[in-house]
């Protein structure tokens, strides 16, 4: 899901007003052979119900792994600068910040290049202007400036982009981390390691090939295990640890609903940590080529950007992941090698989708599907069993000083302990203790802030939710901090400084 010259090329061309469909793999707009290919048959359905063609054996053989010609170029530039003279096995023995400075400098580099290019190119240039005029950008609404439209490089009125990479200058330098421990690892022989790729020529080259079959199974594993296994109301106490890892790590991620460009490493630190466990269970298990690693490093660095830009060909095609993005319970993975969403009755065919609003996964899934505004909701319990469901009738008993309930939103309050501490009174409180009181409240506090005065004022106090609530659910929280956009400078600046006072 990386990007390429074919989505540079068709981008461009759609801004001067070109719109037809680019399907070379240099953005012509024929392919330079192979046009016919996917109405030549080979055989019939293997593991999925659709018949291969002579397309489908080119894709799987060739065109998925030149489709991440950036990944690999980046690896192999990776590899040229720090590890083809052979000098990194005799430096690399001792930690010392002069070579573990220049890999932090070279992946901070790359980052800032490779994800604020295709930001600009995307969402900063006219070029947003024109995808967003042919109904090309999934959600309409700029994430960055709803109001002006106008995105910047490294702020936003909304605090997303900060947010973004704030948290994705944390993911290369966590993987940068990852190189310099490896590079160590393989100098001491502590971990085994060949520096001549064409020593063994046949695994050298099919362990590469695999890296994009790997990457894709991994992702899904680990993907999927960060979801809820059973039921989105279920805690880690009830065996749901999919569950618990949402709403401790993984709801970060989920905090970009309308992705960009800087959305697909914006992880929880934690998410990270699985995340790249791609690249660093491979080096613990088999004999590998650097190269092995720097490829598979680098495609988990880079092949989420492409994929989150949250835009329609030319410039995307990420349309499951963006549902996914949307949606929260579906297509947990990418349709290749295998569409294990399908298998497993997760997959919501965008087309489907967008032409119909009938996501085609089965039922489990569709109980499970939320809007992004319900994401609060998901965060209770955080360890214990189901939300507690309570009718109207019920809550009603509850309107004594001693037992004081009130509903917002849907949502059941216990207030017994915070009557005497209400800035307006008791009286008022009791008055509506028992009563779903969302029309008052909002009247009396929506310049003073709205429902974040109940985490404010009463915290922990939330015990339920209404039964069969169809109502209107609570309004989107206010943002709280907004990170500096310039901080992945900060790590870039200092692993420069020390590059060249140690040298």
């Amino acid at each position: 899901m990386t990007y390429g010259i074919k989505n540079v090329v068709g981008g461009v061309a759609l801004r001067s007003g070109d719109k037809e469909k680019r399907t070379g793999f240099f953005g012509t707009k024929r392919p330079f052979f192979g046009a016919s290919w996917d109405k030549i048959r080979i055989c019939g359905p293997l593991i999925e119900d659709q018949e291969w063609t002579l397309g489908d054996l080119w894709t799987y053989s060739v065109g998925a792994h030149a489709g991440h010609s950036l990944e690999l170029l980046v690896a192999l530039l990776c590899y040229v600068l720090f590890y083809l003279d052979g000098s990194w096995l005799s430096e690399a023995k001792e930690w010392r910040p002069g070579w573990v400075s220049r890999i932090f400098l070279f992946n901070l580099v790359c980052e800032v290049i490779i994800c604020n290019f295709w930001h600009y190119f995307t969402y900063v240039s006219d070029i947003y202007g024109a995808l967003v005029a042919n109904g090309l950008k999934y959600n309409p609404t700029n994430q960055y400036e709803p109001d002006t439209e106008k995105a910047k490089l490294f702020s936003s009125s909304t605090g997303n982009l900060e947010r973004e990479i704030t948290f994705t200058t944390f993911g290369w330098s966590q993987s940068a981390m990852w190189q310099c421990i490896f590079t160590h690892l393989w100098a001491c022989g502590i971990l085994p390691v060949y520096t001549d790729f064409l020593s063994c020529p046949v695994y050298s080259i099919f362990l590469l090939w695999l890296v994009a079959y790997w990457r894709e199974v991994h992702f899904y594993i680990v993907h999927r295990g960060s979801h809820p296994w059973f039921d989105r109301d279920r805690g880690l106490l009830d065996g749901d640890i999919g569950a618990f890892l949402y709403r401790h790590v993984h709801a970060f991620h989920h905090k970009s609903y309308n992705p960009g460009p800087w959305s697909g490493l914006c992880m929880h630190p934690v998410e990270h940590l699985l995340y790249y466990s791609c690249a660093t269970i491979p080096p613990m298990l088999l004999s590998m080529h650097p190269m092995h690693f720097l490829y598979t490093k680098f495609h988990a660095d880079i092949a989420p950007i492409g994929g989150h830009s949250g835009m329609d060909d030319p410039v995307g095609k990420g349309d499951f992941h963006f549902l996914h993005h949307s949606k929260f319970e579906c297509n947990y993975g990418v349709p290749f090698p295998i569409n294990l969403d399908k298998l497993c009755g997760t997959w919501a065919d965008w087309e489907i989708y967008k032409e119909t609003g009938e996501l085609t996964t089965g039922e489990w899934a569709k109980k499970q599907m939320h809007e992004p505004e319900e994401e609060d909701d998901k965060r209770a319990p955080l360890l214990g069993n189901s939300v507690e469901s309570w009718s109207m009738d019920d809550i009603a008993k509850h309107c004594s000083r001693e037992d004081c309930f009130l509903v917002l939103y849907g949502q059941v309050f216990n207030t017994t302990d915070f009557i005497s501490k209400h800035p307006g009174g008791e009286t008022i409180l009791l008055a509506n203790a028992g009563k779903d009181v969302t029309e008052k409240f909002e009247r009396i506090h929506a310049s003073s802030g709205g429902f974040d005065l109940v985490e404010k004022w009463c915290p922990g106090s939330k015990v339920g939710m209404v039964k069969n609530y169809e109502g209107p659910s609570p309004p989107a929280k206010r943002a709280a901090v907004k990170y500096p956009g310039a901080l992945m400078l900060f790590p870039l600046l200092a692993a420069m400084l020390v590059w060249v006072h140690v040298g």
